[in-house]
C-alpha cells in the first residue's frame, strides 16, 4: 500500500481522461479474479473526455456483470465546472447504483480515507439475499428487484440498502 501510494503521490494529472474505458477494462480484468465476490473502486470527478466506449454501453455492461462498483467522487465545491465534470459525477452515481454499490462524494482528498474505510466497511459487512423467481414468460428478460428495511426500534442503528435495481434472465 505504501508504494501504491508513494507513486500515486507522484502523478501529475494531465490531458484527456478515458474514464469508461478504464472502467471496461477494470471490469474485463476482475473476470478473471479468483474469488466470486468483485468490487470495482473508482476514484475520480466522473470526467471523461477521450473514451471509445459510451456510458450506455458501460452501464448495460455492469448490469449484467456481477461486480459491484464503487468510487469515491472528487467533486471540489464552488469551481467552474465542465460539461464532462457535470455529466461525470451523474454518470459515477448511476453506475454505482446500477450495481448495488455507491458513490461517496468527497469535496478534499483530507477525506479521502474516510470514504476508502467506509467502502471498506461496506463490503465487509454485508448480506446476500436470494429468492426463487416464478418461471418467465417468453419475452420477460429484464426483472426489477425492489428491497425495503423495516424501521428498527434503536435510532442508533443505520442501516442502508444497496442493491442492484434489476437482473437479467439467461
Amino acid at each position: 500500500i505504501d508504494d501504491i501510494q508513494k507513486h500515486l503521490g507522484l502523478i501529475q494529472p494531465a490531458g484527456n481522461t478515458a474514464l469508461l474505458d478504464a472502467i471496461y477494462l477494470g471490469a474485463m480484468q476482475l473476470q478473471h479474479a479468483g474469488y466470486p465476490r468483485r468490487a470495482l473502486v473508482i476514484i475520480s470527478d466522473g470526467a471523461d473526455n477521450a473514451s471509445r466506449y459510451h456510458f450506455k454501453e458501460i452501464k448495460s455492461m455492469l448490469e449484467e456483470a456481477d461486480i459491484e462498483v464503487y468510487a469515491i467522487g472528487l467533486f471540489e465545491p464552488g469551481l467552474l465546472k465542465s460539461y464532462e465534470e457535470i455529466v461525470g459525477k451523474k454518470h459515477l452515481f448511476e453506475l454505482t447504483a446500477a450495481t448495488g454499490g455507491r458513490t461517496i462524494a468527497i469535496d478534499n482528498l483530507a477525506s479521502m480515507s474516510n470514504a476508502a474505510a467506509q467502502i471498506s466497511l461496506e463490503l465487509r459487512n454485508q448480506y446476500i439475499l436470494g429468492y426463487k423467481p416464478q418461471p418467465t414468460l417468453a419475452d420477460e428478460t429484464r426483472r426489477k428487484i425492489k428491497v425495503r428495511l423495516t424501521p428498527q426500534s434503536d435510532p442508533s442503528l443505520l442501516l442502508q440498502a444497496h442493491y442492484k435495481k434489476a437482473y437479467s434472465i439467461p
